[in-house]
């Protein structure tokens, strides 16, 4: 197969730093059975461990551009006949990826299908058109103002006003009162719909996993948030535990995530998912992703069963033999400490937690007297990043709260 790959994800070999060491294209694909091309950034230039000579490399100044796709696509049509694969692994580059697709015919997720894990508004849908709860929501533009404020008088405060097809909670606005509404939709942008959908007051899930070809779903792996992606935008920790097989909780939960998954019409992708549980014990759809869970998401799956989530996505595209299901043997965790504000700033002091807690067996800490820089992605150099893993899940819970207890960070200037 004529095979092309756009990659911004980087490794960092023989270096303490955490890199996306799970994207392993060289073992993914056969270099030599196939004609393999990447088109890469900066960044992704460093993802690329085939041996020299087994692949073509494209790099482009940012990824962003579609134009600058077109003539590099055109040649590698031109050497090496059709382009059958196209494949891309980072949510900022799916909208692309389908438009791309499409118009050079190549198969895979074109743009309707990639709509399904992208469009908020069209997922919401489908799954309450299933008869699943989703929050209240409605399409708005900035010309809505009063269409909002009725809304606003069915749903009541806070509302949530959202871009449709946003990530990493980029974007996202709590609204709560008219005023604030009256201000936020007015400032839209032109000719932009907006998701704007009731608040729901709960504890926030992501379940990660796999769906077949027919799409079926093969793998749930639920986990409970510790804080929230917007929360940590605010400087406050993020991470998540994965729910205990055997539980009700983890019963419930899974058996409702296949639900949404198949009533919106995933295939052969993996898929993180997010709802909301509330006091109640009822179960909100939020939002899915037809692409692997981004942080540490994808060490925590492997580790707790064995799947790489990318290989599976890649097998799947491929028509190769793909292994779509395993157990859950073990409690897995991951959190993270934003990066201080004020960058770039040289630490003083920060905490680790060398051999002293059971179930943590991964951590990344800056050292003393380096110097932190900006970086995008919540897979970058943090304050602090940590992974745990154990069969008892109240060994896990104990570790997690004393590193959310105990972690902390001293700057100055560089």
């Amino acid at each position: 197969m004529n095979v092309v790959i756009i990659n911004n994800l980087a490794r960092f070999p023989g270096t303490a730093r955490w890199d996306f060491h799970l994207v392993c294209y060289e073992e993914f694909l056969d270099h030599e059975a196939h004609d393999v091309s990447y088109i890469v950034n900066r960044r992704g230039r460093s993802g690329i461990m085939a041996p020299p000579g087994s692949h073509s490399v494209y790099e482009l100044g940012r990824l962003d551009d579609i134009a600058a796709y077109r003539p590099i696509l055109s040649r590698i049509a031109s050497e090496h006949g059709p382009i059958d694969r196209l494949i891309v692994f980072s949510e900022s580059l799916q909208d692309l990826g389908a438009q791309l697709r499409e118009e050079f015919h190549i198969p895979g997720k074109w743009t309707a299908e990639n709509r399904l894990g992208r469009d908020k508004l069209l997922m919401k849908a489908r799954v309450s058109a299933a008869g699943l709860r989703t929050p209240r929501y409605t399409a708005i533009t900035a010309g809505q103002v009063d269409d909002a404020i009725a809304f606003a008088a069915s749903a009541g405060y806070p509302l949530i006003l959202k871009p449709t097809n946003g990530q990493s909670s980029e974007g996202v606005r709590r609204i709560e009162d008219e005023l604030q509404l009256r201000a936020s939709v007015s400032a839209l942008p032109a000719h932009e719909t907006w998701d704007l959908e009731e608040f729901i007051d709960g504890t926030l899930l992501h379940i990660d996993g796999l769906v077949d070809p027919s799409g079926n779903v093969t793998l749930v792996v639920p986990s409970r948030y510790l804080n929230t992606c917007l929360d940590f935008t605010f400087g406050a920790p993020l991470g998540a535990i994965t729910l205990e097989p055997g539980t009700v909780l983890h019963a419930t939960v899974s058996r409702f995530s296949a639900r949404c998954i198949e009533a919106i019409g995933l295939k052969a992708c993996p898929f993180h998912l997010e709802l909301f549980y509330t006091a109640e014990g009822e179960l909100v759809f939020l939002e899915v992703g037809a692409r692997v869970g981004g942080a540490d998401v994808p060490s925590v799956i492997h580790r707790a069963t064995g799947i790489n989530l990318f290989c599976e996505w890649v097998n799947m595209s491929m028509g190769q033999v793909a292994t779509l299901r395993a157990q859950q043997r073990s409690i897995g965790a991951w959190l993270m400490f934003p990066r201080p504000d004020g960058l770039p700033l040289r630490v003083r002091s920060v905490t680790r937690f060398d051999d002293r807690l059971r179930s943590l067996y991964r951590q990344l800490v800056p050292d003393e007297g380096q110097i932190i820089e900006h970086e995008d992605g919540y897979c970058s150099m943090q304050s602090g990043r940590f992974l745990f893993d154990s069969t008892s899940a109240d060994e896990v819970e104990s570790d997690v709260a004393h590193v959310l207890n105990a972690f902390s960070i001293t700057t100055t200037e560089p």
